[in-house]
């Protein structure tokens, strides 16, 4: 395998062969192969084959469950009658912002149909959780769009280290970040966090920067100057072309990336409009490392 535990871009990651793994119904066996993907290879894997074409969603949930326990523990997802272990990421007819495109405070940007900014689930504590992996498995595909980007954190930070350093050292120090949609119950709705810290021997990052801007809305002051500037070089780093890898997941197709190292995103998406049945819908399981 290519030297990719140290970072990637989207030339590095060109062949598939260093991500792809085949389906494996020994789902200990799949699990020592993506785990290796995870800590020595780019930070993540794509598990093709899946068999889910003719499963009901139900079903569906129980493989992405059954795949990911060998990995860590899953983590629920969700309050109230909402929370599941394997969580539905599929358009349910609410935009995830209000008409200000700001966050809407009880919309999960998971259930709408736009584009998602690069980020790692992991930044905003979802539900009193620090996941180390999240997985997406494809259940059905969109009409049209729906692509999945994924950037290397590690490569991010060493651009921002050449690039903008006095704005690194500030992006290691902590930040607020809005987390209204995914607040435990009775939990403030800000959570502060580094977006870069190293831990272990490990950089891990903390990356949502429209979700580090608009805490500033909740806290009632002002983003400071120095830290807008600071969210701006990460967001112009992000924004990158040449750092981002696109993926059009397939039917059967499951994600499975290290949720402290790979930030990911979605472009906006179409679902059949004659039926609802057929709308795009991937399982998505939040694990704690074993």
């Amino acid at each position: 395998m290519a030297d990719l535990v140290h970072g990637w871009d989207k030339r590095s990651v060109s062949d598939p062969a260093l991500y792809v793994l085949r389906y494996d119904a020994d789902h200990d066996a799949l699990a020592r192969r993506v785990r290796t993907q995870l800590t020595t290879g780019p930070g993540f894997a794509v598990v093709t084959g899946v068999p889910v074409h003719a499963l009901p969603t139900e079903q569906v949930r129980d493989t992405a469950l059954a795949m990911m326990r060998p990995l860590g523990r899953p983590l629920p997802q969700g309050t109230g009658s909402d929370e599941a272990l394997a969580w539905l990421v599929r358009d349910e007819g609410v935009s995830a912002h209000t008409d200000e495109r700001r966050f809407s405070e009880s919309a999960y940007t998971s259930k709408s149909r736009g584009y998602l900014h690069l980020h790692n689930d992991a930044a905003v504590s979802p539900f009193g959780h620090e996941p180390d992996y999240v997985s997406l498995l494809v259940h059905r595909t969109a009409r049209t769009g729906g692509a999945t980007v994924l950037v290397d954190a590690l490569t991010v930070h060493r651009v921002l280290a050449h690039d903008h350093p006095h704005h690194l050292a500030l992006l290691h120090t902590p930040f607020a970040f809005d987390r209204r949609h995914v607040a435990p119950p009775g939990r403030p709705p800000v959570v502060w966090g580094p977006p870069f810290a190293h831990r272990d021997g490990h950089l891990r990052a903390r990356c949502n920067t429209v979700r580090m801007r608009g805490a500033y809305d909740l806290l009632d002051e002002p983003l400071p100057a120095d830290r807008g500037a600071a969210i701006d070089a990460l967001e112009a780093v992000l924004h990158r072309p040449e750092l981002a890898l696109t993926l059009e997941l397939a039917e059967g197709d499951c994600l499975i990336v290290d949720d402290h190292r790979i930030l990911h995103g979605r472009t906006a998406y179409e679902d059949p409009e004659d039926d609802p049945a057929r709308r795009r819908c991937l399982v998505r399981v939040m694990a704690q490392a074993a």
